[in-house]
């Protein structure tokens, strides 16, 4: 068994594939970005296997790292690989410094360069904490990308520093959502829902129009928490996958185990 863990700014997935290496069947849990909640979850999932599991860590928030590494090894036992750009990957990364970048666009890349076709550039749009985008070229490298605010930080921000502006339910957003919007919640809905979709097909556009690419020869790949939300009104994606970054975890894992 291996268990992949994503431990994101907003909270921890926890990918359970029970007969991992000759099956890749995964269960996901999501649960809240603590060490209580982590340590219970993790009780739960070990106990209940038959034999010590493999554990893959990739995190963005240093605050969890040492405390999660040692309750693995204290607790359980078990020495987890933890993401960092050290491992075997498969991919070159243009970036810098180089150990700035974030196990999760680690873990993003290793999978898009591995799952989906290898002469096609790979643009993966991330709708996290927050919206990033991450270039992968045909050959496997890494280009780099975009990072913007994601949809919940943008409306806790207006939220926070408005004095008249409500906070917005994502679960009301919804397709039928008005452009015009003749209503102060209907006006936030209109420039979150509509204004990060304009985001995103723009930003394609863009980018392929710099690698000087035709659609034709990308491969564009939505994954987090609002990829379904934002997918549901625009063609521009050609895979919608929830679990892209665990997906990477256990490719890292079975490249460097």
């Amino acid at each position: 068994m291996l268990i992949a863990i994503d431990i994101g700014n907003s909270a921890i997935k926890i990918g359970v594939y029970k007969n991992h290496p000759t099956n890749f069947d995964i269960e996901v849990s999501s649960i809240e970005k603590d060490y209580d909640s982590l340590s219970k979850s993790l009780n739960l999932i070990i106990e209940s296997s038959k034999y010590k599991p493999e554990v893959i860590i990739g995190s963005v928030v240093p605050s969890l790292d040492e405390p999660v590494i040692q309750l693995f090894r204290k607790k359980f036992r078990i020495k987890p690989m933890i993401v960092d750009i050290k491992l075997k990957t498969g991919v070159t990364f243009n970036y810098n410094p180089i150990d700035a970048i974030g196990a999760d666009r680690i873990a993003d890349s290793v999978a898009v360069n591995n799952l989906y076709q290898n002469n096609l550039t790979k643009i993966v749009v991330d709708f996290g904490t927050a919206t990033v985008f991450e270039i992968i070229s045909s050959n496997g490298e890494f280009l780099g990308g975009s990072i913007f605010p994601g949809l919940e930080v943008s409306s806790e921000a207006l939220f926070n520093k408005t004095s008249l502006l409500e906070k917005i339910n994502f679960e009301e957003i919804g397709s039928d959502e008005k452009i015009i919007g003749n209503s102060t919640n209907q006006s936030l809905k209109s420039s979150l829902f509509w204004g990060y979709i304009s985001l995103t097909e723009g930003m394609i556009d863009k980018i392929l129009n710099e690698l000087n690419t035709p659609r034709s020869k990308a491969f564009v790949i939505g994954t987090g928490g609002f990829a379904s939300l934002i997918s549901n009104q625009t063609p521009v994606f050609d895979k919608i996958e929830p679990n892209l970054t665990l997906e990477g975890l256990r490719i890292i894992y079975e490249l460097n185990k």
